[in-house]
């Protein structure tokens, strides 16, 4: 059993479903953004886990201030810290688990979430989309796989960015291939 703590990218996802997606459509690849972009905010949250029990421990050490403040003050304030990072770690997780990149056989889908009440759906079909090119950035993006897929569309929207995804030459070979399937034969219409 193959088991990823964050899985990021899901080729020809079974029993995954758009929710205007139509009859003779199926999704080809779902991409979250590379497990590597939620490093940073890990690293805080493991530093704002255990930073009650370093400054309690740097407190005995150097100034003992904690003793002369009452416990029940020391108590709300280490709930309410606990409750700050609780929201703050639960925060990003979904900010990483719902900002969604979708492509199926007819179109592509961004789904952003700005906020925990606010989303943004941007849709375009593979007829719309004129370029697909990858941006590779830095050692970390080398050494992991992971970059940016900008698709350029003809449609309203003029480009579509797939933030940090992993595998992107994969992804827009693929987004490519989908596009030549749907090209009318004879080409575009250029008028």
């Amino acid at each position: 059993m193959n088991f990823k703590l964050f899985p990021a990218l899901f080729d020809n996802p079974e029993n995954i479903r758009l929710g205007q997606q139509e009859a003779d459509e199926h999704i080809e690849i779902l991409l979250r953004q590379h497990w590597f972009t939620t490093l940073s905010w890990m690293v805080i949250a493991f530093l704002g886990i255990i930073f009650p029990f370093v400054f309690s421990a740097f407190d005995g050490i150097f100034t003992n201030v904690l003793p002369q403040i009452p416990s029940d003050i020391v108590v709300a304030i280490v709930i309410l810290w606990y409750m700050l990072m609780t929201a703050y770690i639960l925060e990003k997780y979904l900010y990483w688990y719902f900002n969604i990149y979708i492509v199926t056989n007819i179109h592509i889908v961004d789904v952003a979430m700005a906020s925990l009440l606010s989303k943004t759906s941007t849709e375009v079909t593979l007829e719309d989309v004129q370029s697909v090119k990858t941006h590779i950035l830095g050692v970390f993006g080398s050494l992991f796989n992971f970059g940016d897929v900008i698709i350029k569309t003809a449609a309203d929207t003029q480009e579509i960015l797939f933030v940090s995804v992993p595998n992107p030459d994969f992804v827009a070979e693929r987004i490519q291939d989908l596009r030549a399937l749907v090209e009318p034969q004879g080409g575009r219409d250029v008028s």
